[in-house]
């Protein structure tokens, strides 16, 4: 099966951080980090939009199903055989609605938590 495709802001100095991190997480050679921001990343993915992909991580797994945000985290994380068994608690009813609040809290803030990447002439000064 391929590998997994993780879908990161190249932009955001968290999301790039922490999509090594996660990469280093999952299972070697498990998945593939693309930074959407680059246009020719997202033409590979015609079902997902800028829009989509700036809300939340995306993950395509290797039969081409997509999943976001914290889920797309959980997923990641399962590729591990010990590390795995701690991602399933993400699908405890209570909790997953939880860890998705919080999630989204940080992928809303992102910039402001972490700064951007992408600073040089001016570009930050259009998502503040």
């Amino acid at each position: 099966m391929p590998p997994s495709i993780l879908l990161f802001d190249g932009h955001c100095r968290l999301c790039s951080e922490g999509s090594r991190r996660l990469q280093r997480l999952a299972r070697k050679g498990a998945v593939e980090r693309l930074d959407f921001q680059d246009p020719e990343v997202l033409a590979r993915f015609p079902g997902l939009t800028h829009e989509e992909c700036m809300r939340e991580v995306k993950l395509i797994d290797g039969r081409g199903r997509t999943y976001g945000g914290a889920e797309a985290v959980a997923r990641m994380i399962a590729t591990r055989p010990v590390l795995g068994a701690w991602a399933y608690l993400y699908y405890v009813p209570g909790l997953r609605q939880l860890v998705d609040l919080a999630y989204g809290w940080v992928a809303r803030s992102r910039y402001r938590l972490m700064g951007r990447s992408d600073c040089a002439n001016g570009a930050c000064a259009l998502h503040r």
